[in-house]
């Protein structure tokens, strides 16, 4: 009796507290009643005001681009507080509102986390995380009285943003969740600029491929006992699963333009039981698949292979990534730095008395037990009229150099044209001559961002190809001293693309020179 007159006290006592906190609240100075709920005229930075940084906020191809700080140092924020920033886009009759950043007093923001964890909800997503922005909320953080955010972001671009100004609510909640208002800063980003040149650009040629040598991999997630490797097709959905592998073979097999050279089996398994047994385990579920295809094709059997996968950890860790579960750092630093695989898996095991364990072994280990099918096969050359077919329907048995041709019968700079050569990079993502021919063909298309994506996977940087997209590249992004280094550097490597560049440069710089400040740079010399 006496502990629940205790508990009664207990609550009795934060609630009036509670109470007591948002009076006094709504007897403090001028500053804290100016946040009303009526929408309020601008107020100069200031005591208790937040200040924005800008930096840029200027449309880069496809996309807006928008780069600022939040100065906290004039703002305060109580313990029990929680302010909330949202930049708002405004254009006429036009709003669109971007992530927000929330700001928490000290115990609110520890309380917040507690109150989170107990009730078993994962971390919010963080807009600031995701390249593709899905999230309301771009950062949540706890309050430092010389803080600052940086908030930098990527939107698509609509046309009625052209011109737009920023902007910015503030909306206040007090302890208990009371709502104490909001106020409204207007202007805080004066306007949207825009940058529109020209471009030309100089194309490299590939070289043919000796012989095209293509792969393709299919994964079937068959159900086996537990502890077998007998294939039963009409168990679980291992008849869906076959079928999706004998499709994938039968296809490239009767494919009069190609010759199969190799079809490699290769299994996985989950990690329960003994790294040993699963060894042997895989090997035996990649046997009994070879087995099952090599009476049903009419491939060679002796070009079927068996390889062995083992234990599927790397799969794991991918499958983590978005997986909800207790202890999820814990059990990837024991993946990370646990070598032995035995060692490993009984010390995920002994994780919070096994219960993570439980869940992962439920949801994730079935994933895990595969048998993936390679088919290695070269590809005949074809004539440029077979190629501007293929590149439709089948573009992996092309050679970037029949793009290449296919992109050359086009009008340089058309849209057919850029399509076919960003066709030739998605093909071919790791080689130079096409990231450069790509990234010209996205700036050609005024998708600076796509550009910018392609020009960081070059290796070779000293060619003037290289430098007259770069210069290309910061002039739409508003980097106009890099911009005139990289072309006068292929200028004077004699790319007579690069003086048309140029003179796109001179045209463009007095009018953006103050709409379009410094952004960060490519170029290391340039940090």
């Amino acid at each position: 009796m006496k502990r629940k007159i205790v508990y009664r006290f207990l609550i009795l006592s934060l609630l009036s507290g509670c109470f007591t906190l948002h009076a006094q609240r709504q007897q403090q100075p001028a500053q804290r009643q100016q946040l009303s709920t009526q929408k309020q005229e601008p107020q100069p930075s200031g005591p208790e005001h937040i200040r924005i940084v800008p930096k840029q906020m200027v449309q880069d191809g496809v996309n807006l681009k928008i780069d600022m700080i939040f100065d906290m140092s004039n703002v305060r924020i109580g313990s029990m507080e929680s302010h909330t920033f949202t930049p708002i886009l405004v254009a006429g009759k036009k709003e669109l509102e971007l992530p927000k950043v929330i700001i928490k007093g000290g115990r609110r923001y520890k309380a917040d986390q507690r109150a989170d964890k107990l009730a078993g909800r994962p971390p919010v997503e963080l807009a600031k995380n995701q390249k593709k922005i899905t999230s309301s909320v771009y950062t949540v953080e706890k309050y430092s009285k010389r803080g600052t955010v940086p908030y930098k972001i990527s939107i698509p671009y609509r046309d009625w943003m052209d011109g737009a100004k920023m902007n910015l609510r503030e909306d206040v909640t007090g302890c208990c969740g009371v709502e104490e208002g909001s106020m409204v800063y207007k202007n805080v980003y004066k306007e949207v600029s825009k940058i529109d040149i020209d471009p030309k650009f100089s194309y490299i040629e590939p070289q043919p491929e000796a012989k095209k040598r293509r792969s393709e991999i299919g994964r079937a997630y068959l159900e086996f006992p537990r502890g077998k490797s007998v294939i039963d097709p009409n168990f679980s959905n291992n008849r869906r699963e076959l079928n999706k592998i004998n499709e994938m073979i039968n296809i490239i097999a009767t494919d009069p333009d190609v010759v199969v050279t190799k079809v490699e089996m290769r299994g996985y398994a989950s990690p329960e039981s003994s790294e040993a047994f699963n060894n042997g385990l895989s090997f035996r579920r990649a046997q009994a698949m070879r087995n099952y295809f090599t009476r049903m094709s009419t491939i060679p059997q002796d070009l079927f292979q068996v390889g062995r996968g083992g234990e599927d950890w790397n799969g794991l860790v991918s499958l983590l990534a978005d997986y909800p579960v207790a202890h999820k750092g814990e059990i990837l630093q024991i993946i990370h730095t646990v070598y032995n695989l035995d060692a490993r898996e009984q010390r995920i095991r002994a994780i919070a008395n096994g219960q993570p364990y439980r869940q992962i072994f439920r949801d994730l280990y079935p994933k895990l037990r595969r048998v993936d099918c390679e088919i290695e096969f070269t590809v005949r050359n074809f004539t440029l009229d077979e190629s501007k077919e293929r590149i439709r329907k089948k573009p992996k048995q092309l050679s970037q150099r029949e793009m290449y041709d296919v992109a050359r019968s086009y009008q340089k700079g058309s849209r057919e044209f850029n399509e076919t050569l960003l066709t030739a990079r998605n093909q071919f993502p790791e080689d130079d001559i096409a990231n450069l021919n790509g990234a010209a063909a996205a700036l050609s298309e005024g998708d600076a961002e796509l550009a910018e994506e392609y020009l960081y996977k070059v290796q070779n940087t000293n060619t003037p190809e290289y430098a007259n997209c770069l210069g290309v590249f910061y002039t739409l992004t508003g980097n106009f001293d890099a911009a005139e280094k990289f072309l006068r550097k292929a200028e004077a490597a004699g790319m007579t693309e690069a003086v048309h560049n140029l003179e796109e440069l001179d045209r463009v710089r007095p009018r953006a020179k103050k709409e379009a400040p410094r952004r960060r740079t490519l170029d290391p010399d340039e940090e």
